[in-house]
């Protein structure tokens, strides 16, 4: 048998282990606060304390991940030393690049309300903007003495997990998104300026967080959404000449840095683009949104599997939040079944877990990847 880390690095390298490897925990493959003290009640263990890393996103408990046989482990970087998240009396709070989140008395959801540069598009108000400072020490303290502990002392893949915003999204947070998308068509050196600046402050923070933990990692996870349920965001033609040059520059500077695997987080109807983060060097692809257009696993698996891998695809639109765990177990044997043959696959929901799913439907899922997921069997 592998050990979890061996099997991952098989899975990535689009080999066939012993079994499908299994995740949770990530800030786009995790859950949230509610539904995991629920899974925490379900299997008998400890519901009280619960660590959310970023807003609503549960950090799971060592206990829980043995129980499901999950074999990633993460590595966060954390916030500097001169922020601290202040709680406002309308329950919103900003971040440190100035976003103002927000979470209504009725939501399970922090939104963002007020944006930088939702007043002001000018380069000038980029250069004036009060920016993260990167190089705080307080983003890695201790990290690479955890990193070097969990990767000399246990068996499980080590993932690198900067829970923020790629090039694209995190320019549409600050600028909001209607503007922002206005701005790639009729205010273009302004969105350049933007783009630029962002990127190159994404390129310093994680070179900085993998010179701590580089060595040690198998995966570095990024995010950066390019679609929504029946289209991309933008056209192809706007994605090559406005974001894939920025998002191929902050590729390659992580994978200066590890040989660790690149991950890129991509909701929605994404199939035009997947070439193109795979010429840019993406070699998984998340949450591969299977109820999204033209995102049909056992199609995507035929063009694409052998150059790219698959994580994620257990439907957590639908089939987790309605259905019962004979349905969510009849899905997970679906995506074992299009997307396992040869590697290439770890499995786990197609996104983080939300307020409604039971936690026997979140059994279901590993339930059955533990039985079914096995190659030699």
């Amino acid at each position: 048998m592998l050990s979890p880390r061996e099997r991952l690095q098989k899975a990535v390298r689009r080999e066939q282990p012993d079994r499908v490897p299994l995740d949770l925990g990530g800030s786009a493959t995790g859950i949230e606060s509610v539904p995991y003290k629920d899974l925490l009640r379900y299997f008998e263990l400890p519901a009280e304390n619960i660590t959310c890393f970023v807003r609503e996103h549960a950090e799971p408990h060592e206990e829980l991940l043995q129980k499901l046989s999950v074999d990633t482990r993460y590595l966060r970087i954390r916030p500097p030393h001169n922020y601290s998240r202040e709680i406002l009396p309308d329950n919103s709070y900003y971040d440190e690049w100035g976003i103002r989140w927000r979470k209504p008395p009725s939501s399970f959801y922090w939104d963002p309300v007020e944006h930088p540069f939702g007043g002001t598009a000018s380069p000038a108000a980029v250069r004036r903007h009060n920016w993260p400072v990167i190089k705080d020490p307080g983003r890695t303290a201790g990290l690479r003495e955890k990193a070097r502990q969990l990767y000399e002392t246990t068996p499980y893949a080590l993932v690198a997990d900067a829970p923020m915003n790629g090039v694209f999204e995190t320019c549409l947070l600050l600028r909001g998104y209607q503007a922002f998308l206005e701005d790639l068509i009729a205010n273009r050196h302004f969105a350049f300026t933007l783009l630029e600046k962002v990127t190159g402050l994404l390129i310093e923070l994680y070179q900085y967080y993998l010179e701590a933990i580089g060595p040690y990692v198998d995966v570095v996870m990024t995010t950066d959404d390019l679609g929504m349920q029946q289209s991309l965001l933008i056209s192809p033609q706007m994605y090559r000449e406005m974001i894939k040059p920025f998002q191929k520059e902050f590729f390659a500077a992580i994978k200066q840095k590890t040989k660790a695997a690149l991950f890129l987080h991509s909701c929605g109807a994404i199939r035009p683009l997947i070439p193109d983060l795979i010429e840019i060097g993406v070699d998984i692809i998340n949450p591969v949104q299977p109820t999204a257009k033209n995102m049909d696993t056992a199609e995507l698996k035929a063009e694409f599997g052998r150059h790219i891998t698959f994580w994620g695809a257990v439907d957590s639109q639908r089939t987790l939040v309605k259905g019962s765990p004979e349905d969510v177990a009849a899905e997970v044997r679906r995506r074992l079944r299009d997307l396992a043959p040869g590697g290439g696959y770890v499995l786990c929901a197609s996104h983080n877990i939300q307020p409604g799913v039971s936690p026997q439907n979140i059994a279901a899922i590993y339930e059955t990847a533990n039985r079914f997921g096995w190659y030699d069997r």
